[in-house]
């Protein structure tokens, strides 16, 4: 009896999904102290399927339709339905970029046609009124002289007769509609999807994880450190956008480089076999081989010495070891970075420096994996990312930080900074330049 409940358990979780038409997603953010932040434009990217989208504000709902094999798309128009699933009547938004003439067909799942609409698109956003009468899927094509497409329509309701009706138009999109997005790529169950969030001057958060139900999705933006008020954000060659961080008189990266080119589009190899007499520059991109935790997007990429010299977009560099001095004096410098202790120690400034998350933990009082929500006072944001060899050896995530500096101290080795869990300074030791550590560029 028990192995028939389980299967009948089983097979109603598999019914349960495949009859879902549709997930929705909404967003909403807000800064590490709680409070709201406006967002400007949320992206969303589909890696499975290797697609992305953008929300502009007041866009903060998104909803997928689950595959089913229709053609979605209509040159760069998008039907905004809202809402989808709807009580017997929705509303329609076609927005159109020239006059033309379209026809609307409304179709059961049977093929039977239902509404038909004929009417002549105006440019902006051609706003349509849709009643159904019977609780069911129905297809809604539009046919234009530039295009096709088809939406999905989930009706739970009844509003009498079937009808399309053309209300007008307005100059963007309807206003009932300011708060929905309907995606028009494919999407299953499961796919892999990340999502970040921008303001003029911000960045927030990237949260990456496997979709399988609607939820909110909240993106959260760092209040640590002001950002560069000339340059709050910046790209690499690859198109990643970077959040900077004042510090003194100093204007840092506030994330760890993940380029994978030189700032003249030069691909940099990926680490295989090396030796320490190598000098060839690379990174490493073997993760998928070890149980890596942390996200890439705030991991980055472990660059050898060779590479880190000159990996730094334009207008930024790898700093040297005495810029590194000008800057950890500076904090020793100011009491808000120094972690109060009975030896008042004004080298204990590794607090300050470090992420709230991803350390493991420690006991100690001004150790950087004790307490670790009173970390990174600076909003420098150091991740315990590790190191990496060539594509043989990774090690030390969630214990140490490993930054680059431009200095060498002879021709095998050369300077680093470390931050440490379970320690309150930095070190600056020299390793061979064939390891792979993080990089963070300082402004020109």
């Amino acid at each position: 009896m028990k192995k028939i409940s389980l299967l009948f358990a089983i097979l109603m979780g598999i019914t349960t999904v495949s009859g879902q038409d549709s997930l929705t997603l909404t967003f909403s953010t807000h800064t590490t102290d709680g409070s709201y932040l406006r967002p400007d434009s949320i992206t969303i990217e589909n890696l499975t399927r290797n697609w992305s989208e953008t929300l502009l504000y007041p866009d903060t709902t998104y909803t997928f339709l689950l595959h089913t094999g229709v053609l979605n798309h209509l040159d760069n128009k998008q039907l905004q339905v809202t809402p989808n699933p709807f009580d017997g009547s929705t509303k329609l938004c076609i927005p159109s970029t020239r006059e033309e003439n379209a026809l609307l067909r409304l179709t059961d799942i049977a093929g039977r046609v239902c509404a038909e609409c004929h009417c002549r698109l105006q440019e902006g956003g051609n706003l349509f009124s849709v009643s159904l009468s019977l609780p069911q899927t129905y297809i809604l094509n539009v046919e234009t002289p530039s295009g096709k497409c088809s939406a999905k329509l989930t009706n739970t309701g009844h509003a009498g007769a079937n009808s399309i009706r053309h209300e007008g138009v307005t100059g963007e999109s309807h206003p009932e509609m300011a708060l929905k997005s309907i995606s028009t790529h494919e999407f299953e169950l499961g796919d892999k999807m990340r999502y970040r969030c921008y303001t003029p001057t911000r960045v927030s958060s990237t949260l990456t994880k496997s979709q399988f139900v609607s939820e909110q999705i909240v993106l959260v933006f760092d209040t640590h450190g002001i950002p560069c008020i000339d340059q709050p954000t910046f790209r690499d060659y690859d198109g990643n956008l970077y959040n900077t961080v004042q510090i003194g008189n100093q204007c840092w990266m506030k994330e760890n480089l993940r380029t994978s080119h030189f700032p003249d589009g030069t691909e940099i190899p990926v680490g295989g076999s090396v030796s320490l007499g190598d000098t060839v520059p690379y990174y490493c991109d073997f993760f998928e081989y070890y149980n890596i935790v942390i996200p890439w997007e705030e991991r980055g990429n472990f660059y050898n010495w060779y590479a880190a010299l000159n990996v730094c977009p334009n207008g930024w560099h790898l700093p040297s070891d005495s810029e590194w001095t000008v800057f950890t004096d500076f904090l020793s410098s100011q009491p808000e970075y120094v972690c109060e202790n009975a030896f008042h120690n004004n080298t204990y400034i590794a607090k300050s420096l470090s992420s709230t998350s991803w350390w493991n933990g420690d006991a100690v009082g001004c150790d950087t994996g004790s307490e670790q929500s009173t970390n990174n006072a600076t909003g420098f944001s150091a991740i315990p990312a590790g190191f990496c060899f060539g594509s043989v050896s990774f090690g030390q995530e969630g214990e140490d930080a490993h930054f680059w500096t431009s200095t060498d101290t002879n021709d095998s080795n050369a300077l680093e900074r470390i931050i440490q869990y379970d320690a309150a300074y930095l070190f600056r030791p020299a390793f061979p330049k064939n390891f792979g550590r993080s990089v963070r560029c300082l402004r020109d």
